[in-house]
């Protein structure tokens, strides 16, 4: 019933049956940029598709791995960004941010003598909001999960992916041989892994996993919220391709062994 009252599933549909009617009307070379326009229509809508998301989050995935079976000194979870209120008390983490720290609360229980950092600074909201606001939130919900204070430590100015490990190294007592568990989104570890790696000897990946609900006619139907998540997955893939070329650019080997 929500597919009837879907407006970007109706300008999909409209968008191709009109520029199909239009072709058959046209002539010609007229009918090459309608041709063209009805290819980037229908490239759209498997864009939009939970199918096509399925597809992009496992090509991304990555399970969970340690280059040693040392127990990490340190858990970095890496912010995903946050939501402000109207007033402070009312900002809340977004759900990619939410669902990092409690898997980062819940693998610090398995090494409770680890310090527990929050990873991430958050320039979206300047003027409004100071950037340590991101990491500030993330260790809030630790504290209230029953993380003690004494070990959430705060990292509040990496700005990116690449930012990560060179400002956990400036933390007091890391240094590249600290062995170490990075916590991110299943579809952002990969990136995430081969920038810690390039700082560390030992890291261990936990990436987020997505549940995914069973397969059904619904993953073939175009859908906004798919488009969305789809985008974040393609943009991934690109920062991965630009990281690849900026560390061949700059010669910089991986210091740990680069587990899939």
């Amino acid at each position: 019933m929500k597919l009837l009252v879907s407006p970007f599933v109706w300008y999909l549909l409209l968008q191709a049956a009109g520029l199909v009617v239009l072709q058959r009307r046209a002539s010609g070379r007229s009918r090459v940029p309608l041709r063209a326009l009805l290819l980037v229509t229908l490239l759209l809508a498997a864009a939009s598709t939970p199918l096509t998301r399925r597809g992009l989050e496992a090509s991304l995935s990555l399970g969970s791995a340690s280059d040693s079976s040392v127990a990490p000194a340190v858990v970095f979870v890496l912010g995903g960004g946050y939501l402000p209120g109207a007033h402070p008390d009312e900002d809340v983490l977004a759900v990619e941010s939410e669902q990092r720290v409690l898997y980062g609360v819940t693998l610090w229980r398995r090494y409770p003598g680890a310090h527990l950092v929050f990873s991430g600074a958050s320039y979206d909201y300047a003027g409004i909001r100071e950037p340590d606001r991101l990491a500030q939130l993330m260790a809030e919900l630790a504290l209230e999960r029953g993380v003690p204070a004494s070990a959430v430590v705060l990292e509040p100015r990496s700005r990116n992916t690449r930012d990560h490990p060179i400002r956990a190294l400036a933390l007091s007592g890391v240094t590249p041989a600290t062995p170490i568990a990075v916590v991110t989104s299943g579809w952002h570890m990969r990136r995430a892994r081969r920038e810690f790696c390039r700082h560390f000897q030992q890291v261990g990946v936990y990436p987020v996993l997505p549940v995914q609900r069973a397969f059904g006619w619904r993953d073939f139907i175009p859908d906004a919220y798919a488009l969305d998540a789809n985008t974040t997955l393609m943009r991934e893939w690109v920062g991965l391709l630009w990281y690849a070329i900026l560390g061949a650019w700059e010669r910089t080997a991986p210091s740990c062994r680069m587990k899939v």
